[in-house]
């Protein structure tokens, strides 16, 4: 098996463009990558994300290195379930047909507030965490997501992090096939990779 949402969470990608994103300085980049992975009864699975919509907007002073603040101001994401990709059109209709797309086409995430855990005085290494509202198939929780920020030798700003998420929580029942002898396991494991670089 191989899809499943992801991800945010948290934190805005895409492989293949529809990157929406806006900032006073800063862009995410098309290298940025967000995955969701699980188990199943017959094999582990790996899927990819494959368009986003998202605004961000940072706090350009932090980024920069000019005060030990919080670097993130606010931030939005948007997924379309049908953009959740595992290479299988059996398995993606299945998945689509869990995360009950013809209701609910989007997975959703909003943030309400980040906080700056960690920091080293030049802002090059960062650890966050980020706290929100995630929706999936129309029921939403708030979740709380740590996040650690390196700054890149070109510049560039990585975010990574990866969460856990349970499929129960959200009125998801995992997907099935063979009659259900097939089943996906109920917890998703979404980690993603976020690059943002100056605007050119």
């Amino acid at each position: 098996m191989k899809s499943l949402f992801t991800s945010f969470l948290i934190f805005l990608f895409a492989i293949s463009g529809n990157v929406l994103a806006q900032s006073d300085s800063y862009e995410i980049l098309e290298k940025s990558t967000i995955q969701v992975e699980g188990t199943s009864t017959l094999h582990d699975w790996t899927s990819d994300v494959e368009e986003f919509s998202s605004y961000i907007k940072f706090n350009t002073a932090a980024l920069e290195g000019d005060t030990l603040s919080n670097p993130v101001k606010s931030l939005s994401l948007t997924i379309p379930v049908k953009s959740i990709e595992s290479g299988k059109g059996g398995m993606n209709r299945r998945t689509y047909d869990a995360l009950k797309s013809d209701d609910f086409p989007n997975i959703m995430f909003q943030m309400s507030s980040a906080e700056l855990i960690n920091a080293d005085s030049a802002m090059t290494s960062i650890e966050l965490n980020v706290e929100g509202n995630l929706t999936i198939a129309g029921t939403s929780k708030k979740i709380s997501l740590p996040v650690t920020g390196t700054k890149q030798d070109d510049g560039s700003f990585k975010f990574t992090g990866e969460y856990e998420i349970n499929m129960k929580d959200y009125n998801v029942d995992p997907p099935s096939a063979m009659l259900g002898t097939i089943k996906a396991g109920e917890v998703v494991t979404i980690p993603f990779e976020i690059y943002v670089a100056k605007s050119q």
